[in-house]
């Protein structure tokens, strides 16, 4: 019969040895890495690149990696936003105007188009849209924590999955819905979390390489200073032989008092003049999006699907799409009472 090995006062003495190594060397890297969070907390990356650890865009420290993982995906800039790392808040906080929704917004604003719009090319504009996020709840939070007041916001009132003007404060990456865990956690925990992720993904980036023998650039990147995302990395996003964008909704759709009430607390919060757009998908509603806007007399941009391109079936605006409606959006958004009333000295003053 085995007898089980006693233990002797030598290997009581290893192993506490061992555990004591172990819980000093955690303690010291935890230690440096709050030290280091807790130094970029106190300069705001004003005098360093935008984060520490980031992973820039070949070189260019005004992008980060913001959607990566070879095996797991997640997203930077919950924490990047929440927690006000780097210097991406302050761009926002000096914009003219700032852009709010989910993922739609990303690919549907083109940068170059807006630059090339007369009268907006001269505002500072600011892509604040969060992918995968479909309620403003979020948003909201950002905007009240860091204080962000801003002279126009445009807004885009889709209602799939969940209405912008919710409460719903979940994330949803394919087919897994999760809660936004950026809002749980301090700003120490913030930038430890995003330090983590970038050491996380830069690992796996080295261990893909090994494994393949050559290094590919994984995962999208977002702009410090616009809060753009680089699509053109996407095959599909420049493709020029994509579907057109068609409508697969009945459009007999409406609004509900909820949602109405919620939205009206929303603008009063955040302040400034307010625009409404709908950027059209497959299963975007404009009948709801006139009743909220017609509610809160608020403008609403929402442009025909007439040469609409996408890149995912009916999903997003592919580059082609993002040009037509910039361009769409740019024409009317000056017309509107709102743009006019935020921006009438310094029009008057170009001109």
């Amino acid at each position: 019969m085995l007898r089980r090995a006693e233990s002797t006062p030598e290997s009581a003495a290893s192993k506490g040895a061992l555990r004591k190594y172990v819980v000093v060397v955690g303690s010291c890297v935890l230690g440096i890495l709050a030290l280091a969070a807790a130094f970029m907390i106190v300069f705001d990356a004003r005098a360093l690149p935008d984060h520490f650890s980031q992973i820039e865009r070949a070189g260019d420290r005004n992008w980060y990696r913001n959607f990566g993982g070879q095996r797991i995906p997640q997203i930077q800039d919950q924490d990047v936003f929440y927690s006000n790392i780097g210097s991406s808040i302050a761009a926002a906080k000096h914009a003219d105007v700032v852009f709010l929704g989910p993922s739609f917004v990303s690919y549907a604003i083109d940068r170059h188009t807006l630059q090339s719009s007369d009268q907006v090319d001269r505002l500072k504009l600011y892509n604040m849209a969060f992918v995968g996020i479909r309620g403003g709840e979020f948003s909201r939070r950002v905007i009240a924590r860091w204080d962000m007041r801003v002279p126009l916001w445009v807004i885009n009132v889709d209602d799939q999955f969940a209405h912008f003007f919710s409460s719903d404060l979940n994330v949803t990456l394919g087919p897994q819905k999760v809660p936004v865990a950026a809002v749980s956690r301090d700003r120490l925990r913030g930038y430890l979390t995003v330090i983590g992720r970038n050491l996380r993904w830069r690992l796996e980036d080295v261990v893909s390489a090994v494994q393949t023998g050559h290094f590919s650039d994984s995962g999208l990147y977002r702009s410090v200073s616009t809060g753009d995302m680089a699509l053109d990395v996407n095959p599909g996003y420049v493709a020029r032989n994509n579907g057109a964008m068609r409508s697969a909704r009945d459009q007999d759709c409406g609004t509900s008092a909820e949602i109405v009430s919620y939205a009206r607390t929303f603008l009063k919060e955040i302040g400034g003049r307010v625009v409404f757009m709908l950027v059209p998908h497959s299963q975007s509603c404009r009948g709801q999006a006139e009743q909220l806007a017609n509610a809160l007399d608020v403008e609403l941009i929402a442009p025909p699907f007439d040469g609409l391109t996408t890149l995912d079936g009916g999903g997003h605006l592919d580059k082609n799409g993002a040009e037509i409606f910039t361009s769409y959006l740019a024409a009317e958004i000056v017309k509107t009472r709102a743009f006019k009333d935020a921006f009438s000295s310094r029009t008057s003053r170009a001109e």
